[in-house]
């Protein structure tokens, strides 16, 4: 039986570093399932609220009418969300700023004299 034989090429290459690489891209697909168990989020809702006397812009903890609450306007920074609402309608965020202890309106129109002014505060928490 006869061999065959293989005609290898030799190359000699002289260089400081070869660099071999081949381009692919490689999908590994996994699933993790976490067992998060449910939780009761705490809210706390309280409403400022005031009237209005037809001329006022800017009103403060002084306005609030305290027979509904007295904890006046809070820090718009330690609470999740602010609705305002004059004579029961939503205003858009655009017409008023909140600071602490005080509700800036933005609208060039002034509520009538004796609307109702309700700034809502909701706080949202993890029930612990």
């Amino acid at each position: 039986m006869k061999r065959k034989k293989h005609q290898y090429e030799k190359h000699i290459i002289a260089v400081p570093k070869v660099y071999d690489w081949i381009n692919t891209t490689s999908a590994i697909q996994f699933r993790v399932t976490f067992q998060i168990p449910p939780q009761i989020l705490q809210v706390d809702t309280y409403e400022y609220n005031a009237i209005s006397d037809g001329v006022k812009t800017i009103y403060t903890n002084e306005d609030e009418l305290k027979e509904y609450g007295n904890r006046g306007i809070l820090d718009p920074n330690k609470v999740s969300f602010i609705n305002l609402f004059i004579n029961g309608m939503l205003q858009p965020k655009e017409l008023y700023e909140v600071q602490e202890g005080m509700l800036i309106l933005k609208s060039i129109d002034v509520p009538i004299k004796g609307v109702p002014i309700t700034l809502q505060f909701i706080t949202i928490k993890l029930g612990f």
